[in-house]
């Protein structure tokens, strides 16, 4: 089984013929909200893909830089209403010489990611159940950090999976991404349920090429389990959302979390005015393209505060970092003397007290911990 998505050379061109140019990825880009070039794009970036392969174009630095200029949110490929499968098409076409693949190696990745262990040096390294059939994907930045990520009364296992693989997807490593899918697979296979906590991670994963079908049914996100539970906050709040990019590429919808945020008692959900916009920060896009990135996170930072909420919830580590960082840079630039609190909603929620469980259907049928769930 071949695990890559790489496009062969008739696929990319069948998508950039797809393209009808119409330019409504342009209104939904963040970076061409910023710095409103063409280039920046998904109809710039395949036009240059495309002039490259005709000949037309000569691969120079301007175009390299270009082609950079993304944060891999999906914005593009969620509002194509030709269908084209623009993220797709910009992994298969990203090639690497020797030093590329260096600095995208296995080994600079986990190196990077150790730099984490920093903050997480007094942590113990958190416990999860043993036996149990529902299997928690923990990911890079939680498995550093040392997070423990807990769903009342429910027994999770952790599952000791690889790395979702987007990063090296993402960076035209498709040798890696293959070896990681595969083995991230057999462990799926042996599962009923498998629970996310991070966005990106359930993206990277549903869009695994899987070898069994039926593997993709068993992906689930952690706020799945909270539509079965009455909750009630310990104090009143008034709490709002940031929707991670790839939470919506995973297809889950917004509405989904309001509807949980809403319904418990003592928790005032507000919307904010745009709850859809990427923080900025887009896995290490954030370092490549600091000023880009700066004005998005400022902007994010700006709608939360106006919102006056207390606490600001999210569902990805690198959205955690981002709206932490904004807020912060809100406070020092524009003297707010009060700025709200920001969480994972996993944990938030986790704080809650259960008042009363919902007799709903099992998330997945065959799932025992389900049914001994639904039955406390």
């Amino acid at each position: 089984m071949n695990y890559t998505t790489i496009m062969h050379d008739n696929e990319v061109k069948q998508n950039i013929f797809k393209c009808s140019r119409c330019g409504l990825c342009q209104g939904v880009c963040p970076v061409f909200e910023e710095i409103k070039n063409e280039n920046s794009t998904a109809r710039g970036k395949l036009m240059q893909i495309w002039g490259l392969k005709n000949g037309d174009l000569k691969l120079n630095r301007k175009i390299l830089q270009s082609l950079d200029l993304c944060l891999n949110c999906e914005k593009c490929k969620l509002n194509c209403p030709s269908g084209v499968d623009t993220t797709g098409v910009f992994c298969s076409e990203k090639k690497l010489g020797t030093f590329g693949k260096i600095i995208t190696s296995d080994f600079v990745f986990k190196l990077k990611m150790s730099a984490l262990k920093a903050f997480s040096l007094l942590k113990k390294k958190p416990k999860y159940a043993k036996n149990s059939k529902i299997l928690y994907f923990e990911g890079c930045i939680a498995k550093e950090l040392k997070n423990k990520f807990e769903i009342k009364g429910v027994k999770i296992q952790n599952g000791n999976f690889l790395c979702c693989a987007l990063p090296y997807l993402t960076k035209g490593r498709l040798d890696i991404y293959e070896k990681y899918a595969r083995y991230n697979e057999k462990i799926i296979e042996s599962a009923d349920l498998v629970v996310f906590d991070c966005a990106t991670c359930l993206s990277a994963v549903k869009n695994y090429p899987f070898k069994n079908p039926k593997n993709k049914e068993k992906l689930v996100f952690y706020t799945d389990f909270y539509k079965k539970f009455n909750l009630q906050s310990k104090e009143n709040l008034k709490v709002t959302f940031h929707m991670p990019c790839h939470l919506e590429s995973a297809g889950k919808s917004l509405g989904e979390i309001e509807e949980i945020l809403s319904s418990i008692k003592n928790v005032n959900y507000v919307r904010l005015n745009n709850p859809q916009a990427c923080c900025g920060f887009g896995g290490d896009f954030f370092i490549r393209h600091p000023k880009i990135a700066f004005s998005l996170s400022l902007k994010k930072g700006l709608d939360i505060i106006k919102s006056n909420a207390d606490i600001a919830l999210t569902s990805c580590p690198t959205c955690l970092w981002s709206l932490n960082f904004s807020l912060f840079m809100c406070k020092l630039l524009y003297r707010y003397k009060k700025i709200p609190k920001v969480l994972n909603m996993a944990e938030f929620l986790n704080r809650c007290e259960i008042i009363a469980k919902n007799q709903q259907p099992s998330i997945i049928k065959a799932s025992k911990e389900e049914k001994e769930l639904v039955k406390v």
